[in-house]
């Protein structure tokens, strides 16, 4: 299923590369990533994603793609309490870069017009740290491959102009990965919303 995310992305990448709708877009994005290890309390923060896209009109009215080149933040928290005002806090970084394909429908031809969108995506993540109140390190991961995750996206938003675009999304991620946390691993699985803007050249 790897392999057929990542191939569709590449090659509809290559054919809206070709639109003159290339846009820029930043925004926020809200971790709500499954995190599990056992016995800490688990806190997540929310990071920033920005990147360019580039969008295609198909014959159909209303609906085009969209494929892009994103960067995202993400963090979360582990922290240990042992009572007495004593514990350990383990906080973790990562930096990732991600390529979402995206059906995107408008049903009314209005200046301001409202659009439904929904499509896939990969993403890999290209560094992280993990720092506690005393040191930091790089992070690592228990296989390579769990540096990449790819799930699904939906959501909506709306022309504000022709050129100013306000878009909310989910992703859902299929991909668990396993983080290391000394000899042990803290199991991640990637969702989160996300609320930007872009414009239009």
């Amino acid at each position: 299923m790897k392999t057929l995310f990542i191939s569709i992305l590449l090659l509809a990448g290559t054919y809206t590369a070709s639109s003159q709708n290339i846009g820029v877009q930043a925004g926020i994005r809200l971790n709500t990533s499954t995190v599990r290890y056992t016995g800490v309390d688990i806190s997540r923060k929310a990071g920033f994603e920005g990147g360019f896209s580039y969008q295609h009109t198909i014959g159909l009215p209303g609906l085009s793609f969209r494929a892009a080149i994103l960067y995202f933040n993400q963090e979360f928290s582990l922290e240990n309490d042992m009572g007495n005002n004593t514990g350990i806090t383990y906080h973790f970084m990562e930096d990732n870069l991600k390529l979402p394909l995206i059906a995107e429908w408008s049903p009314f031809p209005a200046q301001i017009k409202p659009f439904v969108q929904g499509g896939i995506y990969t993403s890999y993540a290209i560094s992280g740290n993990i720092k506690d109140s005393d040191s930091g390190n790089s992070l690592k991961y228990e296989k390579a491959g769990h540096r990449l995750d790819y799930g699904i996206v939906i959501g909506a938003g709306v022309y504000l102009t022709r050129y100013i675009v306000l878009d909310i999304k989910y992703e859902h991620g299929f991909a668990g990965r396993n983080l290391m946390l000394g000899d042990q691993t803290v199991y991640v699985c990637n969702k989160g919303y996300s609320a930007s803007l872009r414009y239009l050249f």
